[in-house]
C-alpha cells in the first residue's frame, strides 16, 4: 500500500468509526427503551451524544477524499454521495428530536425507530455505493452495520455503566441487557471474521497477517472477554469494576473498528 493509499484512508476510517459510534448508540437507546428500563438521563444523554457522532460523521464525510487508483473501493458518485449526506445530518436533527421528547418525560419510541433506520440506511448507501461489485456491497453492509452496532453498543455500555456510579439504585437489568446484546454481537463478528476467510476476502494469506491476528485477538478475542466479565460483575453489582471493564472495552471495540476500516479501505480486506 503507498503512502497515498494509507492517507487517504485514513478518512474514511474515521467515518466508519464516528458514523458506528452514531447508529449504534442509537440502537442501544432504542432497545433499551423497548426491552427495560433506564434513567430518563441516561437515555437523553446517549441520545445526545449519539447525534453528535452523527454530526461528526457528516462533517467527515463532505471532507471524503476520491478513491485513489487501484483504491479497493470506487467513488460513489454524486447523487449517492449526496444521499449519505443528507441521510447523516437526518439522524444528527432527528436525535436532537428524540432528546427533547425524552427531556419532556416521553419515551419517544417511534422518533427513535425513524432515528436508527435513517442511520442504517446511511451505511447501506456508502455500502452500495463503494463496493464495486453487489457480492462487496453485501458484505461491506453487513460489515458495517456490525460494526455499527458492536461500537456503538460498546459507547452506550460504558456510560450506562459510568450511571450506576451516580444512581445507585438503578436496576441491573439495563446493563445486563446491553452486556449480553454486545457480546452477541462480538461473537457474531468473530463468527464473520473467518467467514470472510473462508470465501476468500479474509486477511490469512494477503499479506496482511499481522494486522489480521490484531484485529483477531485485540478487536475481537479480548473485548469477548471484556464484555463477558463487565456482565458477570454487573450481576453481582459489582459496578464500578464493571463500568472499568467496559471502558476499556470500548478502548478496545474501538481499536478492532479501526483495524477493521482499515485494512478494508486500504487493501480490500474484510476481518
Amino acid at each position: 500500500m503507498s503512502a497515498d493509499a494509507i492517507f487517504l484512508s485514513l478518512s474514511y476510517i474515521n467515518w466508519v468509526v464516528v458514523s458506528a459510534l452514531a447508529v449504534g448508540s442509537h440502537a442501544a437507546v432504542l432497545l433499551l427503551t423497548y426491552r427495560s428500563t433506564s434513567t430518563r438521563g441516561y437515555r437523553g444523554f446517549t441520545v445526545f451524544a449519539a447525534g453528535g457522532w452523527a454530526f461528526l460523521a457528516w462533517l467527515a464525510d463532505g471532507a471524503l477524499p476520491s478513491p485513489a487508483a487501484g483504491s479497493p473501493i470506487q467513488a460513489a458518485g454524486a447523487d449517492l454521495d449526496a444521499l449519505r449526506r443528507l441521510l447523516l445530518v437526518c439522524v444528527a436533527s432527528l436525535a436532537t428530536l428524540w432528546m427533547l421528547r425524552i427531556a419532556r418525560g416521553s419515551d419517544g419510541r417511534v422518533i427513535g425507530v425513524v432515528t436508527v433506520g435513517t442511520g442504517v440506511a446511511a451505511l447501506l448507501v456508502a455500502a452500495v455505493g463503494w463496493a464495486p461489485s453487489v457480492g462487496i456491497a453485501i458484505a461491506l453492509a453487513l460489515q458495517l452495520l456490525l460494526l455499527a452496532a458492536v461500537t456503538g453498543g460498546a459507547f452506550a455500555a460504558m456510560v450506562l455503566a459510568h450511571w450506576y456510579l451516580v444512581t445507585p439504585k438503578l436496576p441491573e437489568a439495563p446493563l445486563l441487557l446491553v452486556s449480553r446484546t454486545l457480546g452477541i454481537g462480538v461473537a457474531l463478528q468473530i463468527v464473520l471474521f473467518f467467514a470472510w476467510h473462508l470465501v476468500g476476502l479474509g486477511g490469512f494469506g494477503s499479506g496482511w497477517d499481522f494486522f489480521a491476528i490484531l484485529r483477531l485477538v485485540i478487536g475481537l478475542i479480548f473485548p469477548a472477554a471484556l464484555t463477558y466479565g463487565g456482565w458477570r460483575t454487573a450481576r453481582v453489582r459489582s459496578m464500578e469494576s464493571a463500568t472499568g471493564l467496559l471502558y476499556i472495552d470500548l478502548g478496545a471495540v474501538a481499536t478492532g473498528t479501526i483495524l477493521a476500516a482499515g485494512l478494508f479501505f486500504g487493501a480490500g480486506i474484510l476481518v
